[in-house]
């Protein structure tokens, strides 16, 4: 069943065009080598005209598991997805409970707030989902050649440097990512 409602979700995002083309991880199409290949195409380009590039690399902590689902969920309704298979989701993702056990003790049961189920089909879509809106929050209320390209939970940041002017433009975008982050509770 959840391979099918995969598909569903997949179809109907893809069909809309809903996924950044700056998001390389868990899609179709789309890979690692690709994002390198498109990058390196670039700093190529500007290293050929002498050009300086400055790059961040980032890496989400325990992005999966801290993915909280009331923010999940809203982006889900935001998206245009059928109301029926929103239900479905929050079923899967909201009504989990989990224990520890140590040395053949059990604790209570916890409710799990956040996450989305790795080893799951649907994990790494949900993922993607929840993150999807980072490349163009960061683009916004500058004007830059600043770029920024996902992999997953990894984000690489760069900028083409031919002025003073430039490194300002890298650090306005790392702190609109450091804003998103925080907005939407991912370290």
């Amino acid at each position: 069943m959840e391979s099918i409602i995969r598909d569903i979700v997949m179809n109907h995002f893809l069909a809309t065009d809903f996924f950044s083309n700056k998001q390389y991880g868990f899609i179709k199409g789309r890979s690692t080598a690709l994002q390198l290949l498109k990058i390196l195409d670039d700093w190529t380009f500007n290293l050929d005209l002498g050009n300086q590039i400055d790059v961040i690399y980032t890496d989400f902590e325990k992005a999966f598991d801290k993915i909280p689902h009331h923010g999940l969920l809203c982006k889900l309704h935001a998206s245009g997805l059928n109301t029926t298979l929103i239900n479905w989701l929050e079923d899967f993702l909201c009504n989990r409970t989990q224990y520890v056990t140590v040395n053949g003790k059990y604790s209570e049961l916890y409710q799990v707030l956040s996450g989305v189920p790795q080893g799951s089909i649907l994990g790494p879509i949900l993922f993607l989902i929840y993150i999807n809106d980072l490349p163009d929050f960061c683009s916004t209320n500058h004007d830059t050649d600043c770029d920024i390209y996902l992999y997953a939970d990894d984000a690489k940041i760069y900028e083409t440097i031919t002025n003073t002017e430039d490194h300002a433009n890298l650090q306005s975008v790392i702190n609109k990512l450091k804003e998103w982050c925080d907005n939407w509770l991912v370290s």
